[in-house]
């Protein structure tokens, strides 16, 4: 069949889905309560942030879920934290606070209608057996394979992983052995073996794209590593006599989106300096043995350009 006719039968058929009366039965649902395989993927998601800025007027920022401003206060619910905190309602910049709630709507109006445009492309891919990828950039694509990739400006390459490695921190062996005390808290050091990345980046606010294997949504952390010798200290950890785990690192803020079915976007709220990074997976038994790791570059000078 000919594309041109493909793509109107498309349109139609989009056209009709979208004019239909509203059944008056419920959807259908799977055994587990929730409607079933074709029907979830017959939806495409935009894109939606974990969390919105409530701006303070020393130029830093809350991350919360929501916020009430009740009298002199404002209580909100902190993403980072995920609890209920209270600050005076005096140190909160509300222009500015204001001013990014419209720009993440006017984001979010946007996306919604590129959503509407790709539900589009997809049933047009689907009648003519065409796998379109994710455009990350005007005319620049994700590749369709699975794996992790940064958007360096105009180009997307992926990233690999590095495996971390666990030492023992022998200061705090040594002030059990001193004291006598066993009880003292054990404390890891996590190292990347080399000095640098082999990934390196030229943007200070690169993106990210997840497409995984097995289709598992990812708890991401971005990490500022610190160059100790011929190692890169990704974070130290501590564990209680219980087994209790206890991270500590220099971490930067991520936003997480859905970029489109099984594809996540993760975006940087600040300009990242020249130095090493690493993005860290956190699973049920910690942290992830293997990260992705890159480093950025000081911008050039123009002399050089």
């Amino acid at each position: 069949m000919p594309f041109a006719l493909i793509l109107m039968f498309a349109v139609g058929l989009l056209r009709a889905q979208e004019s239909a009366p509203a059944r008056p039965e419920s959807a259908p649902q799977d055994e587990s309560g929730g409607p079933p395989a074709d029907h979830q993927q017959a939806e495409v998601p935009a894109a939606l942030p974990r969390g919105k800025k409530l701006v303070l007027l020393d130029g830093n920022f809350q991350l919360v879920r929501e916020y009430q401003r009740q009298g002199d206060r404002v209580r909100y619910y902190s993403v980072e934290r995920s609890a209920w905190e209270e600050i005076p309602a005096s140190l909160v910049d509300w222009p500015a606070t204001e001013k990014a709630a419209a720009e993440v709507e006017a984001q979010q109006k946007a996306l919604e209608e590129k959503a509407k445009a790709r539900r589009t492309e997809a049933l047009v891919a689907d009648l003519a057996d065409v796998d379109k990828s994710v455009e990350v950039r005007p005319g620049v694509f994700l590749p369709d394979e699975t794996g992790f990739y940064v958007v360096d400006g105009d180009k997307v390459f992926p990233l690999a992983q590095d495996k971390v490695e666990t030492h023992t921190d022998k200061g705090r062996v040594a002030e059990k052995v001193l004291t006598g005390i066993s009880v003292i808290n054990d404390k890891y050091r996590l190292e990347i073996d080399g000095k640098r990345a082999k990934a390196r980046v030229r943007s200070a606010e690169p993106q990210f794209y997840f497409r995984p294997e097995d289709g598992r949504e990812p708890r991401l952390s971005l990490v500022r590593v610190e160059v100790k010798g011929d190692k890169r200290e990704l974070m130290t950890e501590t564990k209680n006599i219980v087994g209790d785990q206890h991270y500590k690192s220099d971490d930067i803020s991520l936003q997480t989106w859905d970029a489109a079915r099984g594809v996540y976007r993760f975006t940087i709220d600040t300009m990242l300096q020249p130095g090493e990074y690493a993005l860290v997976e956190t699973v049920s038994e910690g942290v992830a043995g293997y990260v992705w790791d890159f480093g950025v570059e000081a911008p050039r000078e123009a002399s050089e350009r």
